[in-house]
C-alpha cells in the first residue's frame, strides 16, 4: 500500500456499494437502460432504509385457517393485509387480505433462486398430502402488465414493450426436514410449544452464558439450519403450520417464526441491541395466542397444566382462571401443578405492563426444573368482579412471573386497599 491508497478526509469515496444515479440534462441521449440503471439507483436508495429498520414484519400479515373455504383435499388460510421487510431490505406489502390454498408441493432442500426473477407464481402446484411440519413465507415477486407503444418497430414483433412491472408479493409453503425438530414427539400435547423453543433458539436460554466471551451469534436456530437448504434471505417467515394427515391442519403457529423489525448482531453488542427484546416480546406472544386456542370450559382451563402443554413458558404470562368457591386458590392454580410456585398474591394494575416489559429479556421458564414462579391476582381485576353490582362480571385472570424477576407483590403506602394487598415480604 502507497500513500495514494490512503483516503483523505473530505476525500469523497466511491466504491461496488455507492448509488450511482444517471445524470440527465439536455440534449443527452437515453436509452431504456438508463432510465433501468436509474430505477436500480432508487431501490438501492429504499433497501437501505429496510436494512436499517430490521427484517421482520412491520404490521399485519396475521394467518388463518378458513374453514369455509378449505376443502378435503387443500386447506384455505386467510392472509391479512400488512407490511414486512426482508434481510435485503425489500418492503413486501400486501395491500388487501388474500384467501391462500396451500399447495405444499415445494421441500425445503428445493432451489428458489428463480422466486425473485422472471418465473411463473409459486402458490400453485400439485397438492402434497401427509403430515409434516410447514413453514408460510412472503417474498417478493415481479409481473408484467400491459404493452406500451413502440417507435418505429413492428408491434407484433417487440418482445420488450412491456407497459409496466409491478412490483407484488408471493407465498411459498416449505416442508421442515423432520431432522431439524429431531427428538420432539409431534404426539405430545407440548410439540407446539417445544417446537416454538426450537425455532427462538439456544441465545434465549441461560446455557447460552456459559462461554459468553466466545458465544456464536443469537439466532432462531431452526429457520437459520433452513436458511441453508432453500429459504432465501428474500423470504420473510409467517407462521409454522402442523399437519397431521392430508388435510388435518392441527395448529398455525405465528410467533414460533414471526418476529418484529430487528437486525441481527453479534454476541456481544446483542446483550443491547433491540433483537433480544423483539424475541422476547414473540415469546409471550406465542404463548398468550396457543393460551388464546385451548378450550375454557368453565373460564379456566380445564386439565391443561402447564407440564402437560408447555415445556417452556415466557418470564411472564397470563391465564384465565376460574372463580374460586374458597379461599384455597386450588382454582386458580391447577396450571401450575406440579411446579414451584408462591401462592397468589395482589398487585395494583399500575405495575402489570412495566412487568411484563421488563420480562422481554429474561430467559423462559423450564416446567421441568422446579424453578420458582410468583403468581399475582391484579387487584381491580379482583374488585370488579367482587363490586360488580348487577353489571357482568369480568374474567378472572392470574398474572405468573419467573423467580428471577423482582418480587412485585409489596403494598405501598396511600396506593394498596386493606383486602386486596398483601404485606411486605421479609429481606
Amino acid at each position: 500500500m502507497n500513500g495514494n491508497d490512503i483516503l483523505q478526509l473530505l476525500e469523497p469515496l466511491t466504491d461496488d456499494g455507492s448509488i450511482r444515479s444517471i445524470h440527465f440534462f439536455n440534449g443527452r441521449l437515453l436509452t431504456g437502460r438508463d432510465f433501468s440503471r436509474e430505477q436500480d439507483a432508487r431501490r438501492e436508495a429504499d433497501g437501505r432504509l429496510g436494512l436499517a429498520l430490521g427484517e421482520g414484519v412491520a404490521f399485519g400479515l396475521q394467518v388463518e385457517h378458513n374453514r369455509p373455504l378449505s376443502q378435503t383435499d387443500r386447506p384455505v388460510v386467510t392472509v391479512k393485509a400488512g407490511l414486512a421487510f426482508n434481510g435485503h431490505g425489500q418492503a413486501l406489502r400486501l395491500s388487501n387480505d388474500v384467501q391462500l390454498a396451500l399447495a405444499r408441493s415445494f421441500e425445503a432442500t428445493a432451489s428458489v433462486d428463480c422466486l425473485f426473477g422472471n418465473c411463473k407464481e409459486i402458490i400453485g402446484g400439485t397438492y402434497v398430502a401427509g403430515a409434516g411440519v410447514y413453514l408460510l413465507t412472503i417474498a417478493p415477486a415481479e409481473k408484467s402488465e400491459g404493452k406500451a407503444a413502440s417507435n418505429g418497430f413492428d408491434p407484433s414483433q417487440v418482445r420488450c414493450n412491456t407497459d409496466t412491472l409491478v412490483e407484488a408479493v408471493q407465498f411459498r409453503l416449505l416442508r421442515i426436514n423432520r431432522a431439524l425438530y429431531a427428538g420432539l414427539d409431534v404426539a405430545a400435547a407440548s410439540f407446539r410449544n417445544a417446537l416454538a423453543y426450537r425455532c427462538f433458539g439456544a441465545g434465549v436460554q441461560p446455557a447460552w452464558f456459559e462461554n459468553l466471551l466466545d458465544a456464536a451469534p443469537r439466532q432462531d436456530d431452526l429457520l437459520a439450519a433452513l436458511r441453508k437448504t432453500g429459504l432465501s434471505g428474500r423470504e420473510v417467515p409467517l407462521g409454522l403450520l402442523f399437519f397431521t394427515g392430508e388435510a388435518d391442519l392441527q395448529f398455525i403457529d405465528l410467533w414460533a417464526v414471526r418476529r418484529p423489525l430487528s437486525r441481527m448482531s453479534d454476541a456481544m453488542p446483542g446483550l443491547v441491541d433491540g433483537r433480544r427484546p423483539a424475541v422476547g416480546q414473540a415469546m409471550f406472544l406465542q404463548f398468550q395466542t396457543q393460551i388464546a386456542g385451548l378450550p375454557q370450559p368453565n373460564g379456566d382451563l380445564g386439565a391443561v397444566t402447564a407440564q402437560s402443554h408447555f415445556r417452556y413458558l415466557p418470564p411472564v404470562g397470563i391465564i384465565p382462571v376460574a372463580e374460586e368457591t374458597n379461599a384455597t386458590d386450588a382454582q386458580a392454580t391447577k396450571f401450575f401443578t406440579g411446579l414451584t410456585y408462591r401462592s397468589p398474591v395482589f398487585i395494583n394494575a399500575a405495575r402489570v405492563e412495566a412487568l411484563i416489559r421488563d420480562s422481554l429479556c429474561y430467559p423462559p421458564v423450564d416446567t421441568q426444573s422446579g424453578e420458582m414462579l410468583w403468581l399475582y391476582r391484579v387487584r381491580e381485576n379482583r374488585m370488579a368482579i367482587d363490586f360488580a353490582s348487577g353489571r357482568q362480571k369480568p374474567r378472572s385472570y392470574l398474572v405468573f412471573a419467573s423467580g428471577h424477576l423482582p418480587y412485585s407483590g409489596d403494598a405501598q403506602f396511600d396506593l394498596g386497599r386493606y383486602d386486596y394487598a398483601n404485606y411486605a415480604q421479609t429481606r
